[in-house]
């Protein structure tokens, strides 16, 4: 029987203050798109859902725009990483604060599920 010590975990998140980047592609009909950072030596994976908009505005990106992002170790589409908030410098940072759950962080626990060899 195998351990899940010593496992890597995804889905924690990497930064807390944004860093700067650009947005090397973007496509509004599939939604996501892909930035780039000086800071982090590879592409970064974005979803709409992480981009800033003004309420009932559409969210999206255009290539070679300037962005500040947060992001996370989390594989997607072939991707180490994905942005957890995306916005424009010129948005406003009130916006920018993650949403804050009513769970307390105390309370949470890690699941491990190890699957037995057939």
């Amino acid at each position: 029987m195998g351990s899940c010590k010593g496992q890597r975990s995804y889905g924690g998140v990497i930064t807390s203050h944004p860093v700067h980047g650009t947005v090397q592609s973007w496509d509004d009909e599939e939604g996501w798109g892909v930035l780039t950072s000086p800071d982090i030596q590879s592409e970064i994976w974005a979803h709409f859902s992480a981009v800033y908009a003004k309420p009932g505005a559409f969210a999206s990106l255009e290539p070679g725009e300037s962005v500040l992002f947060t992001w996370e170790e989390f594989p997607q589409d072939g991707y180490s990483y994905r942005a957890v908030h995306v916005r424009r410098p010129s948005d406003p940072e009130t916006d920018w604060e993650p949403e804050q759950d009513d769970e307390d962080v105390d309370d949470l626990s890690d699941v491990c599920i190890e699957l037995d060899p057939e």
